[in-house]
């Protein structure tokens, strides 16, 4: 009888362990889809960002190296400004921060799951380095702007509110130097094409966050 009764206590103990462990599993759950779900929000921004300054950098390139570009002064110094006016991707990673540092990935019972949520998390790691990337052609773009513009005129294209404003005088390069300006410009299109390589990570991203969406709601059949 002694045994009956421990053996008993032994069997309701891991079942109210059981319950535990399923119950902080679904609290997991539901939260990392509240994550995924402003990942998805965010990426949406981000990609349509991206997009607009790609075109816009594409754009100050080629003012840069017209010949008659000091008919588009105004143009390029508020374009110039746009070079550093970035609106970055913040990952939602509360969740899974939770989940592998307490280790508690194991709560997941749904290994598929665990898996593509790490290659979810390798995905965005991806896009975060070449973000930096990009930051790094911007600097080489701000020590390059000291031999380009006038830094008066170009600070005039911000206003007390912080918001840009065109200039309304046409300030003018302070070199007319082609090899300059054409080193210029070259950065700017390779800016560019990061901001086009970047929205189409980010799209890419997107799409998996949407899938890994689906599957969590598929295998733990959330309404």
């Amino acid at each position: 009888m002694l045994f009956l009764a421990v053996f008993c206590g032994f069997l309701a103990e891991n079942y109210r362990e059981s319950l535990t462990n399923e119950t902080i599993e679904k609290e997991y759950i539901l939260s990392l889809v509240e994550d995924l779900k402003v990942d998805t929000a965010n990426l949406n921004s981000y990609v349509s960002f991206k997009k607009v300054k790609g075109h816009l950098m594409d754009s100050l390139a080629i003012m840069l190296v017209n010949r008659n570009h000091h008919l588009f002064g105004n143009q390029i110094y508020y374009l110039a400004r746009q070079v550093f006016y970035e609106s970055p991707f913040v990952y939602s990673d509360g969740t899974i921060q939770q989940l592998k540092n307490a280790g508690n990935l194991r709560l997941i019972k749904k290994r598929v799951i665990v898996e593509e949520l790490l290659k979810y998390e390798k995905q965005v790691k991806v896009l975060i380095d070449w973000e930096e990337n990009e930051s790094l052609t911007k600097s080489t773009f701000r020590e390059m702007g000291g031999r380009v513009f006038d830094s008066q005129a170009l600070n005039a294209t911000m206003n007390d509110e912080m918001n840009f404003v065109v200039p309304k005088d046409n300030p003018q390069l302070i070199t007319d130097d082609f090899q300059t300006l054409n080193e210029m410009a070259f950065q700017v299109h390779y800016l560019s094409k990061m901001c086009f390589g970047n929205s189409k990570r980010a799209a890419s991203l997107r799409t998996s966050a949407v899938n890994l969406l689906g599957l969590i709601e598929s295998e733990y059949k959330l309404d």
